[in-house]
């Protein structure tokens, strides 16, 4: 079995020399666009030849991520920056759409292609055949990493920041502030306030006392998260892993206290194993570096938990406040020590806090930067390369107008039905699916399955499709798409479908993404695609399980939780309601429409229908109340 890879992060040049210098094989790094960590500084057109030559010369691997959606008038500048990364002697890229595969494979043969978290892989039957490394989505159990990686190499996270929803399945930046995270800007509003807590932060991932586990399961590479890290971060956390990698191989595995302290100090918000080993990774306290926990203050005294030294820094957390500073002074029995140790009782300034004030060490004087040599410039020069991408023809949709909406209970399906819906969806993992399948009069029926599914979930569910015989799918996660014959297929938004590429890659019919916006959407050369005009848009799938119903911000908005057959969802804090904007699609030659809504299905269905009809209809009073989403702004 080959040695396991450690992945470290490089958001500019001083991480990729901290990391190289620190034990990396691998570097993960970004250029100027199309990667999903946009606010790092990343790399350029120019210095990736330096960066790439620096690290080769080291035998580090670099791997250049283009994991994020790509639109139409993207696609030109998406493969030619590709072009510059292979160029420069990229090992790999990271990819986000598993639709490009097919394109990357002709034009760069030699290429190796990760395809990236953001696909959220979470089984193995959603894993492209032609594809060199899968990064497995950060929800997997220890079980699920190791059945997959039996199969493919895999690749998963070790250390880091983690989402609170699936990535790549959440659109909460998107579309409640307009900052798209499939595009690399997330504005992370799982670390902002809801209901007075930070529900949505989560720990940071640390798996180190688990690397034998996790080698053993058979992945093919470890991944340190931290892009917008810096330089300390990113070379403290690389040699404390490739230390105990290498341990565990010489079979001398055992963690230092020490070590754990440093990790702790470089940054943290708790720690925690992940999903892997426990269903818990959030802690509602605050969305922030903790540092190394020292003590609570008392007196003005602190009984240390560890050692400190002057010139370590502290932060003193007091209620909503955090007083940071460097230690100048530290008195241990009314002496000046230069030095104090786990169990001293000593006074460093208290700062004002009160008595119950918790202090963690930030900083330490012991924890050094070693980076390694200077990256010398190397003369770009980029491969005169012809990049063939498919010339799209339009595909109208010469259909009739058709409505297809999405139900809860078996009394909405039969309202649906009742009211003209077209296609109405209804749950597969419903006991009285069947039932409800016999009770439609009008509408063709079609099941929808759940976005994230595991080995043992696809099977099952392909074994109750075929039970069921619905006249169509609505499939929520790709690794059904092999199970499924002879029946027609339609695809949530959960597949991201974001260009024309896509639409020529999937079969069946989707819905199309909803961070298009309304220019953007009826650009596309296809138009067999279904767009959402009206209800609840999921803004986050998550594995966490929320104790609440609702989740309120700072501002008063108020966003819906539910429960989905183990699957947390976060809804946005209005509906969408296109109402009479919905006649401008069909303008544009679009004829399916897309309703989501728990209740009042059947008034819905009759007021588009009567929309779509261009039947007199005022909708200033009934739209108030509902967002148009990105219909007008879109996302960058």
């Amino acid at each position: 079995m080959s040695r396991v890879e450690l992945v470290l992060p490089a958001g500019d040049e001083l991480c990729l020399r901290a990391a190289v210098k620190n034990g990396a094989d691998a570097v993960y790094l970004g250029l100027s666009r199309f990667n999903a960590r946009m606010m790092a500084e990343n790399f350029n057109e120019k210095n990736i030849f330096s960066a790439v030559n620096y690290c080769h010369e080291r035998g580090v691997k670099v791997y250049v991520a283009f994991n994020t959606l790509v639109k139409n008038k993207e696609l030109e500048d998406y493969f030619k920056l590709i072009n510059v990364a292979h160029s420069a002697g990229a090992d790999a890229i990271i990819i986000q759409d598993p639709c490009f595969i097919p394109l990357l494979r002709q034009n760069f043969p030699d290429l190796k292609i990760h395809l990236s978290t953001q696909a959220t892989t979470t089984n193995s039957y959603s894993i492209p055949k032609d594809i060199d490394r899968v990064i497995l989505a950060r929800e997997l159990r220890y079980e699920e990493i190791k059945a997959i990686s039996q199969k493919f190499p895999t690749e998963v996270f070790v250390h880091g920041a983690l989402c609170f929803s699936y990535s790549g399945q959440c659109l909460f930046s998107s579309i409640a502030g307009g900052r798209s995270g499939n595009r690399g800007f997330c504005a992370q509003p799982c670390r902002k306030k809801y209901n007075n807590k930070y529900p949505l932060s989560t720990m940071d991932l640390c798996l180190l006392p688990k690397l034998p586990e996790i080698i053993e399961a058979g992945v093919a590479a470890l991944k340190v998260e931290g892009r917008l890290r810096g330089p300390l971060y990113v070379a403290t956390v690389a040699r404390i892993y490739r230390k105990y990698i290498d341990a565990y191989y010489r079979g001398k595995f055992s963690i230092e206290k020490k070590d754990i302290e440093d990790l702790m100090v470089v940054f943290n918000r708790g720690f925690t194993t992940g999903f892997a080993f426990n269903d818990n990774v959030v802690d509602s306290k605050r969305p922030m570096n903790r540092g190394l926990f020292l003590g609570t203050l008392k007196d003005g005294r602190l009984k240390l938990r560890a050692d400190l030294k002057v010139g370590d820094g502290v932060a003193i957390w007091i209620d909503d406040d955090v007083r940071g500073y460097k230690v100048e002074k530290i008195l241990k029995d009314g002496a000046e020590v230069g030095q104090a140790f786990a169990g001293d009782e000593v006074e460093i300034g208290a700062r004002g806090a009160s008595d119950g004030s918790p202090v963690y060490k930030t900083s330490s004087v012991d924890i050094k930067l070693e980076l390694g040599d200077e990256i010398k410039p190397v003369v770009p020069s980029v491969r005169r390369r012809k990049i063939t991408l498919p010339s799209f023809q339009v595909v109208g949709n010469n259909s009739r107008i058709m409505i297809f909406a999405k139900t809860y209970a078996s009394e909405m399906a039969i309202a649906a039905d009742r009211a003209g819906a077209d296609v109405v969806y209804y749950d597969v993992l419903k006991e009285d699916c069947g039932r409800v399948k016999d009770s439609m009069r009008k509408s063709r029926f079609f099941v929808y399955t759940p976005r994230i599914l595991s080995d043992k979930q696809v099977i099952e569910i392909a074994e109750k499709i075929s039970q069921i015989k619905p006249q169509g799918v609505l499939v929520g996660n790709r690794g059904l798409l092999p199970f499924l014959k002879g029946v027609e297929i339609h695809l949530d938004y959960s597949f991201n479908c974001f260009n024309d590429v896509d639409l020529n890659c999937y079969p069946g019919i989707p819905i199309i993404s909803p961070e298009l916006n309304f220019r953007e959407t009826i650009s596309l050369k296809n138009k067999r695609f279904i767009v959402m005009v009206h209800g609840d848009i999921i803004l986050m799938t998550s594995r966490q399980k929320l104790k609440v119903r609702e989740l309120v911000d700072e501002s008063g908005r108020r966003f819906r939780v539910r429960s989905n057959h183990g699957v947390t969802e976060i809804l946005n804090s209005k509906q969408l309601g296109l109402f009479n904007k919905a006649r401008d699609y069909l303008r544009a030659g679009i004829k399916y429409f897309y309703i989501d809504v728990e209740k009042d299905v059947d008034k819905f269905v009759r007021i588009y229908r009567k929309i779509l009809n261009f039947e007199p209809f005022d909708d200033r009073k009934i739209r108030k109340g509902y967002t148009t989403g990105h219909f007008s702004r879109g996302v960058l």
